[in-house]
């Protein structure tokens, strides 16, 4: 299972990002690209779609600075 994040302007010279994973939280999305591992956050700002095989949604307690509040959590893979 994969999801693909497209972007509006290129990070690394990228137009879109292959994932293992790709997380949306508020107004970002915490993307792990395949064979790479490392976490990447992507503002919604600079993103132009999303693709996945597997959507889930759920609400989860997600902690900020300054306190802890509940929100829709989007998981694509």
């Amino acid at each position: 299972m994969s999801a693909t994040v497209f972007l509006d302007s290129p990070m690394d010279d990228d137009a879109s990002i292959e994932c293992a994973t790709a997380k949306v939280m508020g107004n970002v999305i915490w993307a792990v690209p395949e064979g790479d591992g490392r976490e990447r956050v992507i503002p919604l700002s600079n993103v132009t779609g999303l693709a996945g095989d597997v959507v889930e949604q759920e609400v989860d307690e997600v902690e900020y600075p300054g306190g802890r509040v509940t929100e829709l959590v989007t998981h694509l893979s």
